[in-house]
């Protein structure tokens, strides 16, 4: 079977059992109403230092978002890390419409003319003066309640990337549960923007989720979280007890988005 075809295959899969199919021929052939619910591609490029990012945002803003585009993906999220334990890291989010986009999508860009011209010093780069230091990239599938992206409204705002790794894969799925049955409505009555939630489908540390909050700022947020603590509807699904032993481990990433981020 072909790299291409066997990707997408084991995508629709991973969609199928995510929205709580099983896994028959049938379902399988049934999964473009699963291909609803975007797929986002959470990628950071490490850097050794600050002084790498010019370049970086330069292919970013100047080839590779553009090109991304006229593949259909979008919108593109560009952001640097801010807080006191920020680092030099440019984090990327790509939002694919449907598990075909993501197949196709590195060959597309390879094949696009004037995206590699425009790249070639960039990609081509000497193991002396490497680019970047790699790239971690993770694969999720939107959750059903929030099956597509929000680009928050408010200018400027500080964005939130929180990752919630769970114990196992039955207290995750839980979890993810609590998000649909009603905790992604809760935040925006505390004053945030949602913007995204994706459960990981590919990469490190699972079973995790992941999610994205806006608020206008750092105070906003802190007075966001403390609403969202003290809200009688979060209140209410934390003492549920389908949602026992939910409480996941939080990694929190605060971001600003680049000048050029269409999130």
């Amino acid at each position: 079977m072909q790299r291409r075809n066997f990707l997408q295959a084991s995508l629709t899969a991973s969609s199928v059992a995510a929205v709580g199919l099983a896994a028959s021929p049938q379902t399988i052939a049934a999964a473009p109403a699963a291909a609803e619910r975007e797929l986002y591609e959470w990628r950071t490029y490490r850097l050794k230092d600050k002084a790498q990012q010019p370049a970086l945002h330069d292919y970013l803003k100047s080839a590779a978002i553009p090109a991304w585009k006229k593949l259909g993906l979008g919108p593109v999220g560009a952001f640097t890390e801010i807080g006191p334990d920020d680092g030099p890291s440019v984090h990327v989010l790509l939002v694919y419409p449907n598990p075909a986009a993501f197949a196709a999508a590195r060959e597309a860009l390879e094949a696009d003319a004037a995206f590699t011209t425009a790249t070639n010093a960039y990609r081509t780069a000497k193991r002396e003066s490497p680019a970047y230091e790699g790239i971690d990239s993770s694969l999720m599938l939107a959750f059903a309640s929030t099956p597509t992206i929000t680009p928050p409204a408010q200018k400027p705002r500080v964005l939130e990337l929180r990752t919630y790794k769970n114990h196992n894969d039955d207290r995750a799925r839980a979890k993810v549960a609590m998000f649909n049955d009603g905790e992604c409505d809760i935040f925006p009555k505390c004053g945030f923007e949602n913007v995204f939630f994706g459960e990981t489908l590919v990469g490190d540390d699972q079973p995790n989720l992941k999610y994205m909050l806006a608020a206008p700022d750092m105070a906003a947020n802190e007075k966001g979280w403390k609403a969202f603590l003290e809200s009688p509807d979060f209140i209410r699904m934390r003492d549920d007890a389908k949602y026992a032993d939910t409480q996941p481990a939080i990694t929190k990433l605060f971001l600003e988005p680049t000048d050029y981020s269409e999130i």
